[in-house]
């Protein structure tokens, strides 16, 4: 089927021509061709891929039906991802409402309502919360988040560059630890070769005494 992408009905003289313009464009010597949105075609891209379908009733080249076309879909993601500032993730280890005493359908071993027993992290108690009545545990706080696809399988969710910093503290302090050791050593053995130093010449002059 023909298609309208302004490549029907021409005469040699005019595929000629337009042959030669798609060699100057590869060779960068003419400007690249310009689609409706007056974005520039890339020239080493196939004419299969830039020739639109008839059903698009394109006047020229373009590839506008290469994009996606949920366009409001991935405008209604970016407003969200705008209102939200960062990636939405799960905040660990925050508490919501500490009991004190034991809840009808709370977890039988810690006490706390937003899991049940079999999924309980804590280690298992000799007498659960449900019959001792004491130590029970705060709710966790438990997050709906929607993720897309490539949430699901982003590596890097959730992970927070600030954490690091407390690994970095800690190397840098055992790393100053360290070089104090090496510090004290290196005085203690300046002494102890000093001191040797000064009882030999003790001994030398006792001797030379005698």
């Amino acid at each position: 089927m023909a298609s309208s992408s302004g490549t029907r009905h021409k005469n040699r003289e005019d595929y000629r021509r337009a042959m030669e313009l798609e060699e100057a464009r590869k060779a960068g010597l003419a400007p690249a061709a310009l689609d409706e949105d007056g974005k520039e075609i890339n020239p080493h891209i196939p004419q299969f891929m830039t020739t639109a379908p008839w059903y698009m009733q394109s006047d020229g080249p373009t590839l506008k039906h290469q994009r996606s076309w949920k366009k409001e879909v991935r405008e209604s993601e970016k407003a969200k991802e705008k209102a939200a500032g960062t990636k939405e993730w799960y905040e660990r280890g925050k508490k919501t409402f500490q009991a004190t005493k034991y809840r009808k359908g709370a977890c039988k071993n810690c006490g706390a309502m937003t899991h049940k027993t079999k999924d309980c992290m804590e280690r298992p108690r000799a007498r659960g919360a449900r019959w001792t009545n004491k130590d029970i545990a705060a709710d966790e706080h438990v997050a709906e988040v929607k993720l897309g696809y490539d949430g699901k399988r982003d590596r890097w969710n959730g992970y927070d560059a600030r954490d690091f910093s407390k690994v970095q503290q800690r190397y840098e302090k055992i790393e100053s630890l360290k070089q104090e050791e090496a510090k004290k050593k290196e005085l203690e053995e300046k002494f102890s070769k000093g001191k040797a130093e000064a009882e030999a010449e003790a001994e030398a002059g006792a001797g030379e005494g005698e």
